[in-house]
């Protein structure tokens, strides 16, 4: 493995960013009609915040599809983290009323999922270390400084144990699916080589059946020369042309050492 490449320095290709952005987009738009329904049977809770949200990422759903065949990793990046702030601005803003609301309510849920999320989806490792951070420190900073104290008291056995657990599971995972990320592409990497190596090899094969025939014809006729005292015209031609063809054949093999040191880089 290159050791000076580390999963976190890696790139995914740009179909596959951008598929994971998309993939991000349906389920803050989706998700977020979800709520709007849950909301109709809850009074209280403002709609709003989780419209704009859905709102958000169907317009970067439908931005997304539109250029599917001209995806960027960058760009891929940048949506996606504009998706994850609607979507943390939402949470945000509707936690605090569905806390006083309703008497049922599951802390962090939507904050917990989005963790896991970002670790399967995430166009990059710190673009998604730093969605998971976004859902996990949001939730985590609205129990200590925002929840009132009854609120607190009602959730206290709860928690925050469950946001930071699901916070670390969504950080391994996306540890993980990096790592196996630059596993696999280390295996193309090896993969890649090894063809182009089987490839010199036969070409280098093929050279060596190309030297065969002119290097006996120079041999024979060196053996014809140092066997007649006469100047024999015919047997120079021949030398010359085997010469030639030995010349052409070290210019295949200039070219092909030229690949190699390509290669070895």
């Amino acid at each position: 493995m290159n050791p000076a490449l580390h999963f976190y320095n890696v790139r995914l290709s740009e179909r596959e960013a951008w598929l994971g952005t998309m993939i991000a987009a349906s389920f803050n738009a989706l998700g977020m009609l979800l709520e709007v329904a849950l909301l109709q049977k809850i009074p209280g809770v403002s709609a709003r915040p989780a419209v704009l949200s859905g709102l958000v990422g169907l317009m970067l759903l439908m931005v997304l599809f539109s250029r599917r065949n001209t995806p960027s990793v960058e760009w891929a990046s940048v949506l996606y983290m504009v998706n994850t702030g609607s979507v943390v601005t939402a949470l945000l803003l509707t936690n605090l009323q569905f806390a006083a609301s309703d008497l049922n309510w599951e802390p962090f849920q939507a904050s917990k999922l989005g963790c896991l999320i970002a670790a399967m989806v995430a166009p990059g490792f710190w673009v998604g270390l730093l969605s998971i951070l976004a859902h996990c420190l949001g939730a985590l900073v609205q129990f200590e400084f925002f929840l009132a104290a009854e609120m607190k008291t009602n959730i206290a056995a709860a928690e925050p144990w469950p946001i930071i657990a699901f916070g670390l599971a969504g950080i391994l995972a996306l540890v993980y699916r990096f790592r196996r990320v630059l596993l696999e592409q280390e295996v193309a990497r090896i993969q890649a080589q090894n063809f182009a190596i089987k490839r010199l090899a036969n070409a280098f094969l093929n050279i060596r059946d190309l030297m065969n025939t002119p290097l006996q014809v120079i041999e024979f006729a060196v053996d014809e020369l140092r066997n007649s005292n006469e100047l024999h015209k015919t047997t120079l031609d021949r030398i010359e042309r085997s010469v030639q063809i030995l010349t052409e054949i070290n210019s295949l093999l200039v070219q092909h050492e030229k690949e190699i040191e390509w290669q070895s880089k």
